[in-house]
């Protein structure tokens, strides 16, 4: 997984061309819907996730993308915490015409939980996979666009006590502007 963010990183620091770049996002999801395994003994989720992502485009339908989500949870016998995932994936983008493209995103992940307490902290390595649809608003803002998308995320986390595998379902909003 280390070698997976170094190199997601490595990619993101390079410079690009006219036809292809960075970008950086913000998207606002939904409280994720999660498997019995993670609500009843991981975390139940309590909130809305927020999901920081930046990747880069090399041409018009390939991305690289890393992301970093959060959301809260209501731990079992440790109240209320935040629960995070880091990711890197592919993403191949579909153009729809006038401005609309449809996409899909699949890549790896890492989920953890922190409550304070080694015994009782989750985190494991995982999976996602997703897709969506997004407005490219190049007439107003260039290399900007704003998105719905819908991901599925799923792990195996452990603590010292326990192994689960985890599935988080969670609907997304955002924008993403061009460096």
């Amino acid at each position: 997984m280390k070698s997976a963010l170094l190199l997601a990183t490595g990619l993101l620091a390079i410079s690009s061309t006219a036809s292809a770049g960075g970008y950086l996002g913000l998207a606002l999801g939904t409280q994720p819907g999660v498997n019995d395994e993670m609500a009843k003994d991981v975390g139940n989720p309590s909130g809305r996730s927020l999901r920081a992502l930046g990747g880069i485009r090399f041409d018009n339908n390939f991305s690289i993308e890393g992301a970093l989500n959060g959301f809260g949870v209501i731990a079992p016998s440790r109240g209320d915490q935040t629960a995070y995932q880091i990711s890197v994936a592919a993403k191949l983008n579909l153009p729809l015409g006038d401005n609309f493209e449809a996409f899909g995103r699949v890549g790896l992940e890492r989920t953890w939980l922190d409550v304070g307490d080694d015994r009782y902290n989750w985190s494991g390595n995982g999976f996602l996979v997703g897709g969506g649809f997004a407005y490219r608003l190049d007439a107003v803002l260039n290399h900007a666009a704003l998105f719905v998308d819908y991901t599925i995320d799923h792990a195996t986390v452990e603590n010292t006590r326990a192994k689960r595998d985890e599935t988080a379902r969670i609907w997304g909003l955002g924008f993403t502007i061009g460096l």
